[in-house]
């Protein structure tokens, strides 16, 4: 290999790519019992490690494929309806999805009509398959328009966690993916995430797909009721604004699952880890200096999470 050859760029990626080769081999040969050497040159400290890097796409190393086991191991952390799903637009905004949407004798929407899909006698909600999470995943789809979003109250209004969400939801917001319009949330994530660590729990902080908000998920180990999980968050809530001497969060929107009893399919949230977001360090799990991990696969492990 002619290192000259390489600029500053390229051998980053060579060391993030050789860093998450290392990472593999290594689980390969615990597997097999197989000893090797415990000193890893990628885990000695770097200077300015705790300053931000502006290049957020080029830090996260991802794998160089997805496969159906994979796109399972995923689902089984994020874990939501599999009945029903949403996708999003090619403008933005999120619409479950149903088989006869495009059947102009079953769709009222197709004739013109106004009418909320979960009113329609026709509805088929369309399953979430393995499939379309690999999409998801891969994100080939420049327009966004491969983007899932999950329901997280199970139809016996139980759920697997619940998420902040710090996104702008005022009228018009989806088209920006519901882009904030300053950096004040900011402070208002660090204290929920600090509030969080504060009693025992280690949550992600997912920098959204707009790159200018947050979604910060907590996981449980089984499935509680809703209206449980959702008095859980709003102690966290009052106890994290009280922290910050706010009366309450500003930028904060809301809770996700955002009802206690399944009286619909409920909100949606956007799954992380979305492809063509990742590329720009969004849609990405962070740290506490807003850095997106390395090994975004690895920091939501099932094996690596606390739950709550």
């Amino acid at each position: 290999m002619n290192i000259e050859a390489y600029d500053a760029e390229s051998l980053r990626k060579l060391v993030r790519l050789l860093e998450y080769e290392n990472r593999l081999l290594k689980e390969k040969l615990k597997k097999e019992n197989i000893p090797y050497d415990q000193i890893n040159p990628f885990e000695e400290p770097i200077d300015n490690m705790e300053e931000y890097d502006p290049d957020q796409g080029e830090r996260i190393v991802n794998p160089p494929f997805i496969t159906e086991e994979m796109a399972r191991h995923f689902f089984s952390m994020f874990w939501g309806r599999e009945d029903v799903y949403a996708k999003r637009g090619r403008n933005g905004g999120y619409f479950p999805q149903c088989d006869n949407r495009w059947n102009d004798r079953l769709c009222p929407k197709q004739r013109g009509e106004k009418i909320f899909c979960g009113e329609c006698e026709n509805t088929r909600w369309t399953r979430l398959d393995v499939k379309k999470i690999i999409a998801h995943l891969l994100g080939y789809k420049e327009d966004g328009s491969d983007v899932i979003g999950v329901y997280p109250l199970l139809p016996d209004g139980m759920c697997r966690f619940i998420v902040f969400d710090f996104d702008n939801h005022e009228k018009g917001a989806e088209v920006t993916d519901f882009a904030n319009t300053d950096n004040q949330w900011h402070k208002e994530v660090e204290a929920l995430r600090k509030m969080c660590v504060m009693n025992g729990i280690k949550p992600l902080v997912e920098r959204s797909r707009s790159g200018k908000g947050a979604h910060v998920w907590i996981f449980f180990k089984k499935a509680i009721p809703a209206s449980t999980a959702r008095n859980f968050g709003f102690l966290l809530l009052d106890k994290g604004s009280a922290s910050i001497n706010l009366k309450s969060f500003h930028y904060y929107d809301r809770m996700y699952p955002s009802q206690d009893v399944a009286d619909s399919i409920g909100n949606l949230i956007a799954l992380p880890l979305q492809g063509q977001a990742l590329k720009n360090g969004n849609s990405a799990f962070v740290d506490e200096n807003w850095n997106a991990y390395q090994d975004q696969w690895d920091i939501c492990s099932i094996k690596r999470r606390s739950w709550a």
